[in-house]
């Protein structure tokens, strides 16, 4: 045996053996790198949920009561929900589906007053699929603690008593309003998240409309347009209106019964006032 033939079957041997240690090692490799990747998609949609979707659903997705049902419970798991609406895929499908597309109706055996907005780019809303599909990975998650049989802790909701200011335009007259507090309150409730960082209701910024005017200067506008519904009569009545009766005039282009339904129960005066005065200042 020359010694090139020695190198040679050595360098046969050598490269038999790494392939053999690639093919053993790689279904493993291949496992974790899946799981970093769903890892990185279930931190993604949490993101997101916790941006879009906490003011429905809550921050822990407990539901709220008279706003949306709750995601984090055992009956989304178990086949209970997926039995109530009809559903005959996975339940991976459903969620999938059900963000991307919304609901245009009430929830089979709820009463919850508005419907749920449609998220995915593929049905117009502002969502890419793959962020429809870690939001999707997200509430999945929620769903192995309850196959290891631990259930989530879901934090106590502690809400401080309220004087709601109901849905009168007139009455109860509101006292001055601090638009900075306002501001505020648009990201505590959640506003921001469709009128500000997504289309899925009127914009509010100026830059981001199609004439170029923000909601304050398009509030006193129209209350005179001619298509106009409601009962206002001023501008800080129109935004009023729009936040405790959303549907006595929805813009053009945008379905009913979109936005939150209770804040004419869920709203003190001066909470009211606050978001008004904030309103006002966006030119």
């Amino acid at each position: 045996m020359t010694w090139r033939t020695a190198i040679g079957t050595i360098a046969v041997v050598l490269t038999s053996i790494v392939t053999a240690f690639w093919l053993i090692n790689e279904p493993a490799r291949m496992a974790e790198a899946a799981e970093g990747f769903e890892g990185r998609s279930i931190e993604a949609g949490a993101a997101i949920f916790e941006n879009n979707c906490t003011r429905c659903h809550g921050p822990q997705g407990q539901g709220l009561p008279g706003l949306a049902s709750g995601l984090n419970i055992p009956e989304m798991f178990d086949g209970t929900r997926l039995a109530q609406v009809g559903w005959a895929g996975t339940l991976k499908d459903f969620v999938y589906s059900t963000i991307s597309g919304g609901r245009p109706v009430a929830s089979a055996g709820t009463t919850y007053p508005q419907r749920m907005p449609t998220w995915s780019q593929e049905f117009g809303g502002p969502l890419r699929i793959d962020q429809v599909r870690d939001v999707t990975n997200f509430m999945l998650n929620w769903g192995e603690a309850y196959e290891l049989g631990i259930a989530p802790t879901v934090p106590e909701i502690v809400t401080s008593p309220v004087d709601p200011v109901g849905t009168d335009l007139n009455t109860p007259e509101l006292p001055t309003g601090d638009a900075a507090a306002g501001e505020e309150l648009t990201t505590t409730l959640g506003c921001v998240a469709c009128h500000i960082q997504t289309d899925v209701g009127p914009a509010w910024l100026a830059d981001t409309d199609p004439n170029g005017e923000g909601v304050g200067t398009r509030a006193a506008a129209r209350i005179g347009a001619s298509d106009y519904t409601g009962t206002a009569a001023t501008a800080e009545q129109y935004l009023r209106e729009s936040i405790v009766l959303p549907d006595a005039f929805v813009v053009d282009g945008y379905p009913p019964s979109t936005m939150v339904m209770t804040y004419g129960e869920t709203l003190g005066k001066q909470d009211l006032a606050n978001l008004i005065a904030y309103l006002l200042t966006l030119k």
